[in-house]
């Protein structure tokens, strides 16, 4: 068995889809209306949705919550990938921790639109 997609809730999709696109190389392949669903791909075979919180599901987002419930992860396949991960956001101007160990994985995290917290890591055991 395979996970083939995972759908985030935003209340800010195109923010958080294109910041996607723009800073962790995701491609879009579908596209909605500008706030309606954003289906994304790595290339490898995971489809990441973006779409607005589903009334039928209670209308929750991490933005409307005021909270993180989750977040969701980028695995590098080394510790140098990490660190330049980290500069070229940095460079961008985008907030985050530095690299550290945590959990026995090199991590940082970020806040990405849509209060969704990022990770970006390489674990050795991977």
């Amino acid at each position: 068995m395979q996970l083939n997609h995972i759908d985030l809730h935003s209340p800010v999709v195109s923010e958080t889809a294109s910041f996607l696109v723009d800073h962790f190389g995701l491609t879009l392949v579908e596209k909605r209306g500008k706030d309606s669903f954003y289906r994304l791909t790595d290339g490898s075979g995971l489809v990441l949705v973006v779409s607005p919180p589903i009334a039928a599901l209670g209308g929750g987002d991490q933005v409307s919550l005021g909270v993180q419930t989750y977040h969701i992860g980028f695995l590098v396949p080394t510790r140098r990938a990490v660190d330049d991960v980290h500069q070229r956001l940095r460079a961008a101007g985008i907030q985050m921790n530095a690299p550290q160990e945590r959990h026995g994985a090199y991590v940082f995290y970020t806040v990405i639109p849509g209060n969704i917290l990022v990770e970006v890591g390489h674990r050795p055991d991977a």
